[in-house]
């Protein structure tokens, strides 16, 4: 997107700005310029564990639906892989995978409560059901169906997702992609969400990376086109983030997952502050106490993004391009191109 304060030009189609009220924003050291949504707006999320959605756009969330928007929200794992908080909930040092499913159940169920806080029906929820800490497996070694990838927590190799194991879906790269590019197909967003490809999470870091690979094949295909859709990022896992500046002097010139791939692609990227009213700053707090299994453990972090705006960048058609090839090249996948 052409920057607005070195001249710029034409912003996307959807997609409009004005300048930032620097006194209201803890990000003002970082973008000049704020997100103006639209109203009739078509939002797609995507978050790697139930809570990354209220986390990081859980005001959006609101301002899409109160601008008269419709809101999807996709859960790419069950958030079963964190051992830290499956031990605290059953009080013993040695967990089974059923402990590790029926955390992950549990889970599912407070994302669907926090999202009912932030005004959505369970039905604009969706679970995908793929290996929590396994999405970066899936990318790098695991992605034909022919030897699908295990979980370590539940001992599945397919999504569990609703009560039953999938019959035709398998932990593969290419199944995990075949399933993003569905939900894009079915939606059809103006605007997708999705962890910006430098989060030092892997699991982050990789569903955005997977997201934008279906996006870029998409618009190949003519099924959706990058002038129409727009794509936001949000941080979650990056050092210093959100509570102070240095993140902001490290962020171009990371890569992909704190890798040096795609550095140079993502160095360019625009920020963007969402300043967030009373009502969407407390309904994204509800939110958050509503993933009540993450407090014990993570409380203190959850916090760290209840300030006063959230904050997205914005990237660009040929970044949408080349981020997903560069980082495919990085482990030789011939479906790169």
């Amino acid at each position: 997107m052409p920057n607005p304060d070195r001249g710029g030009g034409k912003l996307p189609a959807g997609l409009t700005t004005r300048p930032s009220d620097f006194s209201a924003s803890p990000f003002a050291y970082i973008s000049r310029r704020d997100l103006v949504v639209p109203e009739g707006l078509r939002l797609l999320v995507f978050s790697p564990h139930p809570d990354d959605e209220s986390l990081a756009a859980g005001g959006l969330i609101q301002r899409v639906q109160d601008n008269d928007g419709k809101v999807c929200v996709v859960f790419v794992t069950n958030g079963d892989g964190y051992p830290e908080g499956v031990k605290l909930r059953i009080k013993r040092a040695v967990a089974s995978s059923n402990d590790f499913i029926e955390y992950g159940q549990g889970r599912q169920e407070e994302a669907v409560q926090a999202l009912c806080e932030l005004g959505l029906p369970r039905e604009d929820a969706i679970f995908l059901g793929f290996p929590d800490s396994g999405i970066d497996d899936l990318w790098e070694t695991y992605w034909s169906r022919g030897k699908p990838y295990t979980s370590p927590y539940t001992r599945f190799n397919r999504p569990y997702v609703k009560g039953k194991l999938s019959r035709w879906v398998k932990y593969a790269g290419v199944d995990l992609e075949a399933e993003i590019a569905r939900v894009l197909n079915d939606f059809k967003p103006d605007w997708v969400v999705i962890p910006d490809p430098r989060d030092h999470h892997p699991d982050h870091a990789t569903t955005g990376v997977f997201v934008l690979d279906a996006l870029r094949k998409l618009n190949q295909e003519g099924e959706l086109s990058f002038f129409c859709t727009q794509v936001l990022t949000y941080l979650v896992h990056f050092r210093d983030y959100p509570q102070s500046d240095s993140w902001s002097k490290e962020i171009d010139r990371a890569g992909v997952r704190g890798s040096s791939s795609a550095s140079k692609v993502l160095a360019g990227t625009e920020w963007l502050n969402l300043p967030l009213t009373s009502d969407e700053l407390n309904g994204k707090r509800r939110a958050l106490q509503a993933h009540a299994s993450q407090s014990p453990v993570l409380g203190y972090f959850l916090n760290l993004f209840t300030g006063p705006c959230e904050l997205f960048g914005h990237l660009d058609s040929a970044q949408i391009m080349a981020v997903p090839q560069e980082y495919a090249l990085c482990f030789n996948r011939a479906d790169a191109r």
